[in-house]
């Protein structure tokens, strides 16, 4: 039986469970709560569940085993070990975000600050960076259905469109169910990948000794030279500048302690206990599937030194299971890449109706709206939200990894010195908050523009600059305000 009748098997097996898991959510969404928070009531496991689901995205699956493949475990520093560090703020900030009663990030700044104006403007950060982020999960489930079922990536992306937008439509009790099913197929899959490297490579000890005599380009036609011993070397054999790993932690890990899609899921937990045993208990699992990564990278580099017809780095990793495993593997392994795609993008397009209709609507509006009409304009705006992204993604950005560190860092330079600084300081006011957040993104943004035609993984991520920027403004505004000055 040729390979992609058997993936197309794979593929339909997975849209069923899909289509139940999306309905069942349908029954139990009545209110507006119920759809954004899943009424505030999810236990340990569908937490914990759709936490780790959302969080271990296209970006992890494809674009890190790409990165480290091509330049070695330098990506654990510049990506993964930032995630963590910034997850665990994440654990300080979970009593105080639930205590205000706040759905949003935006409606805490509100609350803290009152300010309805950083509320809306916060909405609109949000909702727009979640719309470039979805590029980053359709794009990665287009290069994967395209390479499997060897369709076009245009049809591909349509496909991913389709399911993200029937699961986001059931609310949070449809994503969280979801996600508990698309982090088993993850884990499942990744599993696997893990056991069928190391088994070609012949174990553990093998597979770094051989990394470390890997020498020569990775990519066909790629201009980067990966010298000898570099791919265990903590700066690419000093291919990566310091000042790129550092820049990177703000970015990718001061953007997760602000992320909205995690504080969506802090404040959908029962309890304050049951939000901080999310945090612990995804990450402890995270550690695992993240040091499979590592082995999944390293060991696909030892198997095959070069590939050959890969458009990009996002491509390594299903182009090579696709090549080396047999199909019945594969499959699993096909399955479980669709699964970090569609169950981050789905989380992400909730997050991004909730911005809009929760801080930006509601603030704005002078009248009240039944939860019949919000739920309407919610599953307007995912629709919408994800035709943009649908869109954009038909021209995507080079590398999943390092675009999403520059979103991510919108998020640091925007969110972060008036969220922790407002929960842990008490002097922080008002102009301080609103004076940062316009500083900081401004200052990203210029940065951005200046630097585009030359962004690459070795840049320095505009993220450090506009965090230091905001800091900056927040503290002397605070004090100036606080005196009488301002």
């Amino acid at each position: 039986m040729p390979k992609s009748y058997i993936f197309l098997l794979f593929f339909f097996l997975y849209s069923i469970a899909l289509l139940y898991f999306g309905k069942s959510g349908y029954r139990e969404t009545e209110t507006i709560n119920d759809f954004l928070v899943g009424g505030k009531r999810l236990g340990l496991f569908a937490c914990v569940s759709t936490f780790v689901a959302t969080w271990f995205s296209a970006a992890s699956m494809q674009g890190l085993p790409g990165l480290i493949y091509t330049y070695g475990y330098a990506f654990v520093f510049y990506s993964v070990i930032p995630w963590f560090i910034g997850a665990s703020f994440l654990i300080l900030l979970a009593p105080k975000l639930r205590a205000s009663g706040a759905i949003t990030i935006p409606e805490y700044l509100n609350l803290r600050y009152e300010s309805k104006s950083i509320q809306v403007f916060g909405g609109l950060i949000v909702l727009l960076n979640f719309i470039l982020y979805i590029v980053i999960q359709i794009r990665g489930f287009g290069i994967v259905i395209s390479e499997f079922l060897e369709i076009p990536y245009t049809l591909a992306i349509l496909i991913v469109y389709i399911f993200v937008l029937y699961t986001t439509f059931g609310g949070l009790f449809s994503i969280a169910r979801s996600d508990g099913f698309n982090m088993f197929i993850v884990c499942m899959g990744v599993l696997i990948a893990v056991i069928m490297i190391l088994e070609r490579v012949g174990g553990i000890a093998l597979l770094f000794e051989k990394a470390r005599m890997i020498e020569g380009f990775a990519i066909d036609g790629y201009s980067y030279y990966t010298p000898k011993g570099s791919l265990l070397h903590p700066l690419a054999g000093g291919n990566m500048p310091l000042i790129s790993l550092v820049s990177a932690f703000f970015g990718w890990g001061l953007g997760i302690s602000t992320n909205p899609q995690y504080t969506a899921r802090i404040i959908a937990a029962k309890d304050d206990k049951t939000a901080v045993n999310m945090i612990k208990t995804a990450i402890a699992l995270l550690i695992l599937i993240y040091a499979s990564i590592i082995v999944i990278g390293l060991g696909s580099r030892v198997i095959m030194p070069m590939v050959e017809g890969v458009e990009s780095i996002d491509a390594i990793f299903p182009f090579i299971f696709n090549s080396l495993l047999p199909s019945q593997i594969s499959g699993l392994v096909f399955l479980s890449i669709m699964a970090a795609a569609i169950s981050t993008a789905n989380s992400q397009l909730l997050v991004a109706a909730s911005s809009f209709v929760y801080d930006v609507l509601e603030v704005l509006s002078k009248k009240e709206h039944s939860d019949e009409v919000l739920l309407t304009i919610s599953r307007a705006v995912v629709f919408a939200a994800g035709s943009i992204s649908l869109v954009l993604a038909l021209s995507p950005p080079e590398s999943l990894l390092v675009y999403g560190g520059y979103i991510w860092g919108m998020f640091s330079v925007s969110f972060l010195i008036p969220l922790y600084g407002g929960a842990f300081w008490a002097k922080a006011t008002r102009k301080g908050a609103i004076y940062s957040m316009f500083a900081g993104l401004s200052v990203m943004l210029v940065l951005i523009v200046y630097n585009y035609e030359s962004q690459s993984i070795f840049d320095l991520n505009p993220a450090m600059p506009g965090v230091i920027v905001s800091a900056s403004v927040f503290y002397a505004v605070s004090r100036l305000e606080g005196a009488g000055i301002l």
